[in-house]
């Protein structure tokens, strides 16, 4: 919700699990996902940017705990060659060693700009959420995916912010195809789908020009309505592979095209 309410873009990067792909029982999929958190794996934090400045908040995960990441890599039969036929020690050490190492660059990282407060925590009840009406729940996800959840989840959250009002851009990928299916989609608000690389351009490029067009005055709706919240979703490709390159510059276009244009000034 906070991130919706950012003036400009922002980037959530959630951990979805995949128990096909990983290889473990859909029973397990919360327990694995919490585990990669307290085993240092999956670190939380928050980092916002204000005048080109990072500040830095965290919530937990920046320390290795060994045993738990040792568990992590057993819970799933993507990581089976590590313990069997044998035991191998210097392989999983060497795993261990370069995700601290990520760890200890975050960590210097909210050192050298600072942290607002030493944990960033919401407490929201969920009874008093309003239902999402933006995701159906006859999707083709399997049962106990990590997207399910997260989509679920992100949508609830959107819902409570922009109602409706919504438009969401998704990237190729194993959400697009479930929620897509023969046809049939499981969206009730507008959804675009486009490939790997171009995801995050078309979201940037959909916010621009509902901006341009209500400041120009042909928005079609009064001024004070608020144009339609975009919401891209990638996986892996759009994020970090393919997509990496455009995902960067739709980031950094937000800041550079407010400064730029007379026309974007309008939230």
């Amino acid at each position: 919700m906070e991130a919706l309410k950012s003036d400009g873009s922002a980037f959530i990067q959630a951990y979805s699990d995949c128990m096909r792909g990983w290889r473990h029982g859909a029973e397990d999929a919360v327990k694995i996902s919490k585990l990669a958190t307290d085993s240092g794996y999956w670190p939380i934090y928050t980092i916002r940017v204000e005048e080109g400045v990072p500040t830095f908040s965290y919530y937990r995960g920046l320390d290795i705990d060994k045993d738990k990441f040792v568990e992590y890599l057993q819970s799933m039969g993507r990581f089976r060659h590590l313990f069997k036929p044998k035991f191998r020690e210097n392989e999983i050490n060497e795993i261990i060693f370069q995700t601290e190492q990520r760890n200890n660059k975050l960590k210097g990282l909210i050192e050298q700009f600072g942290a607002e407060k030493p944990k960033d925590l919401y407490r929201i009840d969920r009874k008093e959420l309003k239902t999402q009406e933006h995701l159906l729940p006859g999707h083709g996800l399997c049962p106990g995916c990590g997207a399910g959840m997260v989509l679920f989840q992100m949508a609830t959250a959107a819902y409570q912010v922009a109602g409706n009002n919504m438009i969401y851009v998704n990237n190729t990928s194993c959400s697009e195809v479930s929620t897509s299916k023969d046809n049939v989609t499981s969206w009730k608000v507008p959804w675009v789908h486009h490939l790997f690389e171009s995801g995050a351009t078309v979201a940037d490029a959909l916010a621009t020009a509902y901006k341009i067009l209500k400041v120009k005055g042909l928005y079609g709706k009064p001024m004070e309505e608020d144009v339609p919240y975009i919401i891209h979703i990638g996986g892996d490709g759009s994020t970090y592979d393919i997509g990496f390159q455009f995902l960067k510059a739709a980031l950094i276009r937000t800041s550079t095209f407010m400064e730029m244009s007379e026309l974007l000034k309008a939230k």
